[in-house]
């Protein structure tokens, strides 16, 4: 075991502030003010704003992994480019693949780590009851009291769980309840840095600050201002956040007919949609949003936005609001004008719906549950309703909002639009 020089006291900086302040043109101005010398990765979402990282950043030239460079995988050039120093976009697709050989090469070479919004850190991996029963019987596997899963048979080379050997010898697999294993990206890879920034909204409740928690990293907020001209990292103040210019745009329905359909707390959240006994409830879901779309608001499909569960899509698209774009490859090559009205509830990071003005958020968001106890078992209290805020106000500045334009919005579920009113009135 090679042994480790891993920066434990590298400080994370939260840039914790609203949509619209200007956080990705600060990392550009950090970025081209800094000294050639220090290296950067620059982490996000899609592909689309891996080259506007490249035509901003213009005192060095970001470089994106190729697959012809790397045996056919564009993880192995990316793990060649570290080796050889250069500065490097990627999607979190891509991060996400981060190993043991990777830490070694980010603690051999110095790089800050720009995170352009949070990371899928947690994930709950399939997992059968005879399956977990099989691996203690034949002592394939063990677990420690924190819950820990440890691959004990070293002699097994090739297995139908590799995908579990793999995260069980990383230390990054857990059991929770007994019923369910949950993976956590492995943290080291965060230590192995000089310094990492995550830019993004409401960090509280997201997920990855309970990783952190859970790990001890250490992190401090920070937002960002435009003071003369100049963008700046300041102390963190909602105060400041100037609230009242999202109040003025956002014209939220309020039919009390539509809105009934969401009136109890779990309404709209996954287990409600799955439920045989809720089907002529989700039938009147659909005509409800068919009713906001073509007769309340007489919107033409160029102009509609929505969401709900990806399983739950075909089961509330209705003429004039079907369509889809994969937004995961979108490129300039797209125009923003092509009528594409349904997206993913998670979407961050992507400015190619800044035409829509009429919008419906068919959905409650609640944590997964076996994520949710996996924290808490640990001492780590999770804010559910932050979550769930946080994801509603990142799609709905997906939206024109984002160019200072008024929207309309259908939000069925009654916690849902009662936590997007409250922050509107500076109540959380």
């Amino acid at each position: 075991m090679i042994k480790r020089a891993i920066k434990s006291d590298t400080a994370v900086t939260i840039v914790d502030s609203i949509m619209g302040s200007g956080k990705t043109s600060w990392a550009i101005q950090f970025m081209n003010e800094t000294p050639e010398v220090q290296r950067f990765i620059y982490v996000t979402p899609y592909l689309a704003e891996i080259e506007r990282i490249k035509q901003n950043v213009t005192n060095r030239n970001f470089v994106t992994p190729d697959p012809k460079y790397g045996k056919g995988r564009k993880y192995e050039h990316f793990k060649k480019l570290i080796g050889e120093g250069k500065d490097i976009v990627i999607t979190h697709s891509l991060f996400s693949y981060a190993d043991e050989e990777l830490l070694q090469l980010l603690e051999w070479n110095n790089y800050i780590l720009i995170m352009d919004e949070v990371f899928n850190v947690v994930e709950q991996v399939p997992l059968k009851q005879h399956d977990l029963q099989l691996l203690l019987s034949s002592n394939t596997i063990s677990i420690s009291e924190d819950g820990n899963i440890r691959w004990l048979n070293k002699e097994i080379s090739e297995t139908r769980y590799e995908d579990i050997k793999k995260m069980a010898e990383a230390g990054t697999l857990y059991l929770v309840n007994d019923t369910a294993f949950i993976w956590l990206f492995p943290a080291d890879i965060f230590k192995a840095f000089d310094k990492t920034y995550i830019l993004t909204y409401l960090f509280a409740g997201q997920l990855q600050r309970y990783y952190y928690d859970f790990y001890n990293i250490k992190y401090e907020y920070k937002a960002v201002e435009l003071l003369n001209g100049s963008y700046c990292l300041l102390n963190h103040d909602i105060n400041g956040e100037g609230r009242h210019h999202f109040k003025r745009l956002i014209s939220i329905c309020d039919n009390e007919k539509l809105n009934s359909i969401g009136e109890k707390e779990t309404a709209l959240s996954k287990s409600w949609f799955l439920s045989k006994n809720n089907s002529a409830k989700v039938k009147q879901l659909k005509d409800n949003l068919y009713n906001f779309f073509q007769h309340k608001t007489k919107a033409k499909s160029e102009s509609i936005l929505w969401t709900t569960f990806k399983s739950c899509k075909d089961k509330l698209k209705g003429k004039g609001y079907s369509s889809g774009v994969n937004y995961e490859n979108y490129d300039d090559t797209l125009t923003l004008n092509r009528p594409c009205c349904y997206t993913p509830f998670n979407l961050r990071a992507t400015n190619m719906y800044r035409h829509k003005t009429v919008l419906a958020f068919c959905l409650n968001r609640f944590m997964n549950p076996m994520e949710k106890h996996f924290f808490e078992q640990r001492g780590i209290s999770v804010n559910e309703d932050l979550l769930a805020l946080s994801d509603l106000l990142q799609w709905i500045y997906r939206s024109a909002i984002r160019e200072g334009k008024p929207i309309q919005i259908y939000i069925p579920s009654r916690r849902m639009r009662e936590l997007l009113i409250k922050w509107l009135d500076n109540e959380i």
